[in-house]
């Protein structure tokens, strides 16, 4: 076919069948070659030196690679039926991710073992719940070290350590320090006692083994933290003398007295002042257990009775360790006090409850100052004001501070001292039995100690009671303790 023939190819493109008739007559590579030089793909003129070496390579690296097609076709049908080396590979991989897994289950069971374990020793040493409302704590057990060493206090970290250093079973400890809003055990034994301003004051003693928890806190814990110097209640060298003398021949005494005193320092006050002393909030929370209670009433029902929670816990009055807390939780109330009185010319001094401020002449212009400010001050600290037993005593009447008339010198009144030197006028000349008429069930108990409370006001007049005490002891053959005898 000549270049007519392309030509006119060109311009009328070959059907299937003229296409099939031409590769017969001329050849499928002859065919071939007349496409590609007919499209551009090749040129009829002679190859240069160049372009057939170019070719001869391109030949044999074709042959090379049809070399290696056919190895590799040969080797290909060496190897067994792909299909059971996939269905092979498949299995291997199941049995590895079984094997995997079991090994992954036996690890978490074996973490598992091991958790148990560990908890099951952690409860051995630790008290994990104390009732509904005060267990979130326990789990904190970060403790301050250098703190404790600081305050001279005992190093303890679990609740295994603190049993032991009150040398208690641990079981005895969590039965102490368990809380129940309604409880068939209370540890404690509740009774009134009469006020001297009328009404009856509720007081809780702690039942034995309590006390004695109580008492080792005391003594470990809160009696080696110093108190500010204006404190005066409960504290050892002090007494209600010395918190009058601070107060003698003064223009103006006045007489403060902070509501419901005990009942507003809560558990979580209390927890936090052990917290201040450097222990984890585990343990805080336990002493804070051991030291509060809430106010409970006695109920009948299905013919038990039960101790019902009537409100928060709190400081009970008759726990031994309830003023030291007081005192210790005061400090900064102390602290502010003393600095206000001090600005505006006045003393200041606190027993318990009882606020006391006093001053000459020239500062008593500033007095409805310094109410207004104490007023904010133990606001701020937590506390309230009992307002109706404020008062503002002049040096024109008499002045009594926590009992003691201090207008002059300490002193008790003439209608008290009147009324005792009577009562013993009477017991020397009659007896005891008959001059009980209120049928006091420790009498003489309490007129030895109303003798010694003397000596320790006026010293001059307990002397001539105790002459008179030792009289009545001989007359009828009681018992004169050592106490008096050595005041």
């Amino acid at each position: 076919m000549g270049g007519e023939a392309m030509a006119e190819e060109q311009n009328h493109p070959l059907t299937r069948e003229e296409w099939l008739e031409r590769l017969q007559q001329e050849g499928r590579t002859e065919v071939i070659k007349k496409e590609m030089i007919r499209l551009g793909f090749w040129s009829e003129e002679p190859l240069t030196p160049e372009e057939e070496e170019q070719l001869a390579i391109e030949n044999r690296e074709r042959q090379q690679l049809e070399k290696e097609l056919q190895r590799l076709k040969e080797e290909s049908e060496k190897l067994p039926n792909i299909q059971e080396k996939i269905n092979e590979v498949r299995k291997k991989r199941i049995e590895e991710s079984k094997r995997k897994r079991a090994e992954r289950k036996a690890q978490r069971e074996l973490a598992r073992q091991e958790a148990k374990k560990r908890w099951e020793e952690h409860q051995a040493t630790h008290i994990v719940h104390v009732g509904e409302g005060y267990s979130a704590g326990l789990t904190s057990i970060h403790y301050d070290e250098e703190k404790l060493i600081t305050h001279q206090l005992p190093l303890i970290r679990s609740a295994m350590e603190l049993a032991e250093a009150m040398e208690m079973p641990l079981s005895r400890l969590k039965w102490l320090t368990y809380h129940r809003d309604t409880a068939t055990l209370c540890h404690y034994a509740r009774f009134t006692i009469p006020k001297k301003s009328g009404g009856v004051r509720e007081i809780s003693a702690p039942k034995k083994e309590l006390r004695q928890a109580q008492a080792w806190v005391k003594e470990h814990l809160l009696d080696p933290i110093p108190v500010h110097s204006a404190a005066y209640g409960f504290v050892q060298g002090r007494s209600t003398v010395d918190n009058a003398k601070q107060h003698l021949q003064q223009a103006v005494v006045i007489k403060m007295d902070l509501k419901d005193f005990f009942p507003t320092i809560d558990f979580y006050r209390v927890r936090g002042v052990f917290q201040s002393f450097g222990y984890s909030e585990a343990i805080s929370t336990l002493f804070g257990l051991l030291c509060t209670e809430p106010p409970r009433s006695e109920v009948e029902f299905d013919g038990r009775y039960y101790y019902v929670a009537m409100g928060k816990r709190q400081l009970p009055q008759g726990a031994c360790t309830s003023p030291a807390l007081t005192n210790i939780i005061c400090r900064r109330l102390d602290q502010r006090l003393s600095r206000l009185a001090d600005t505006h010319g006045f003393y200041y001094t606190r027993y318990a409850d009882d606020l006391t401020f006093s001053c000459k002449e020239a500062s008593m212009s500033r007095i409805g100052l310094l109410l207004k400010k104490i007023r904010d001050i133990v606001s701020s600290e937590g506390f309230m004001i009992n307002e109706a037993k404020t008062r503002i005593l002049r040096a024109s009447r008499r002045q009594r501070v926590t009992g003691i008339v201090v207008n002059e010198k300490p002193n008790l009144s003439r209608k008290e001292l009147k009324a005792f030197r009577a009562l013993l006028h009477n017991v020397e000349k009659n007896g005891l039995e008959k001059e009980n008429r209120s049928n006091h069930p420790h009498f003489w108990e309490y007129i030895k100690g109303y003798v010694n409370y003397i000596r320790m006001v006026r010293p001059d007049l307990g002397e001539k009671f105790t002459q008179q005490l030792v009289r009545i002891a001989g007359k009828y053959r009681l018992n004169l303790s050592l106490p008096v005898n050595n005041l």
